[in-house]
């Protein structure tokens, strides 16, 4: 970290001039070799949703992220297979749903059992390893020790501010200098989860920034089943919107307006300390010579509410929970400054690296591999996509689900209430669009895939008839 105090017009014009001491920013658009492997750097923010970033939201200052993401590929609309930690982590790594994998909601368990005891689910580092990758894991695993499940080197790091994970990313990142062996990555940051404890230096970034709230801000969620956070028929908000720089923050709703911006003021400064940390991993991977045929993918696990809908955490099907930001960049990425709008899922990742690899992926796996959209940023890869959060006491066939397409999405709440949203004229999703009868046939659409898909990963919800 700087010790030096950092003002925001500063951190803008040093983290955004061209030129600016960043040697990343001299990577190459592509790899001249397509027959070389390449090293694979996985970064995965933790709670950030898709607002929360420079590129989408110019009051959050990510100067190293922007960069990145403009020299890349931003893929605009991707979503998790489940808004809560655990879930999301374990979908990613084995390319399953919740349903599917055995961890649901925050126990990993399930995940441990069919993956770690019973060996039924390879992942990603499974695979990768067996390939020939040396694979290492940094950062919150929330699965176990990475080790049980297919990284050859690395522990779980458990410092709020990421320091000893990204210490140890750097110490991988030296000990490669001249091995030719490819690598995977697999940097998982804390950030910015709460507690929120941004150093000084962060918070005053933000300190004379006009925040504001977004449109669809509440004090408190209405009393519908699409914003329970808890067990099928609560009122249940699980907010933890705390940080231990502000101890006047209430813990669940009501929260006013500045109470919430006070909340945010340190959310993003905990997200701009994680853009600074990048930043110096990306210099060091030009420094050490790795950088001509590294991909880097940017993600997080689950989003984050804000105050929006009422609400804090995530678990719900709003786009504010479940969508969030998403880039890739370097080796192999032709489609340079551009924005996909294909719809992507985070299970879409286990394909996308085994592809990168040169290696089959497992056979079903629902996701896609995103590579064609390196070259073709329109490339369709499906027509819908699903995601689910079904289990916040650890027991399957709960919570809510939704599918969504390019313009709506359908949301199935854990007591079979119904929602459509117009993402193209609501992107907020202020209007439930069921009961306008000129929706019936979008809705029936929707919920016959829905459907489909429950039956598929084995969902054992009874729907509504």
């Amino acid at each position: 970290m700087i010790n030096k105090k950092i003002s925001r017009a500063h951190f803008l014009k040093t983290g955004l001039a061209a030129g600016a001491g960043m040697l990343w920013s001299r990577l190459p658009p592509a790899r001249a070799d397509q027959s070389k492997r390449p090293n694979i750097l996985v970064v995965f923010a933790d709670d950030q949703t898709y607002r929360a970033i420079g590129y989408n939201n110019s009051l959050v200052l990510t100067p190293n992220l922007d960069r990145l993401a403009g020299e890349g590929l931003i893929l605009e609309h991707a979503y998790v297979a489940s808004p809560i930690c655990v879930a999301s982590r374990a979908s990613i790594m084995t390319g399953l749903f919740p349903q599917q994998h055995g961890s649901v909601g925050l126990d990993a368990a399930g995940f441990q059992k069919n993956v770690v005891e019973d060996k039924r689910f390879p992942t990603l580092a499974h695979v990768l390893s067996s390939a020939g990758y040396d694979t290492a894991f940094c950062g919150k695993s929330h699965l176990g020790d990475p080790k049980l499940y297919g990284f050859v080197v690395g522990e779980e790091h458990k410092g709020f501010d990421d320091t000893e994970a990204f210490a140890a990313a750097r110490g991988f990142l030296e000990s490669r200098k001249g091995n030719d062996t490819p690598f995977l990555l697999w940097l998982a940051a804390r950030q910015p989860h709460v507690p929120l404890k941004p150093a000084q230096q962060w918070l005053d970034l933000y300190k004379d920034a006009a925040l504001k709230v977004d449109p669809n801000f509440r004090e408190a969620p209405p009393p519908e089943s699409i914003c329970n956070q808890g067990v099928p028929g609560e009122h249940y908000y699980r907010d933890s919107t705390f940080t231990d720089n502000f101890k006047n923050l209430p813990s669940g709703p009501p929260r006013t307006e500045a109470q919430i911006i006070e909340f945010m003021r340190a959310y993003y400064a905990m997200i701009s300390h994680l853009d600074h940390q990048i930043g110096e991993i990306m210099d060091q991977l030009q420094e050490t010579g790795l950088g001509d045929n590294t991909i880097v993918f940017y993600l997080a696990d689950n989003g984050y509410h804000l105050g929006n809908h009422g609400l804090g955490n995530k678990i719900t099907m709003h786009e504010e929970s479940v969508r969030v930001p998403m880039f890739v960049h370097g080796a192999g990425v032709n489609a340079r400054g551009q924005r996909s709008k294909a719809l992507v899922s985070t299970v879409d990742l286990f394909p996308t690296l085994a592809d990168l690899a040169g290696v089959p992926s497992p056979p079903g796996l629902w996701g896609k591999s995103l590579v064609p959209l390196f070259s073709d940023p329109e490339t369709a890869l499906r027509n819908y996509m699903v995601s689910e959060c079904v289990g916040v006491n650890g027991k399957t066939g709960q919570g809510h689900r939704m599918v969504r397409t390019d313009r709506w999405k359908y949301v199935l709440t854990d007591t079979n209430d119904e929602a459509l949203f117009d993402q193209l004229a609501d992107p907020y999703e202020l209007d439930n669009a069921i009961p306008n009868e000129a929706n019936v046939p979008i809705a029936k659409e929707l919920r016959t895939e829905l459907m489909a898909w429950m039956q598929e990963v084995g969902d054992t919800h009874a729907p509504p008839r």
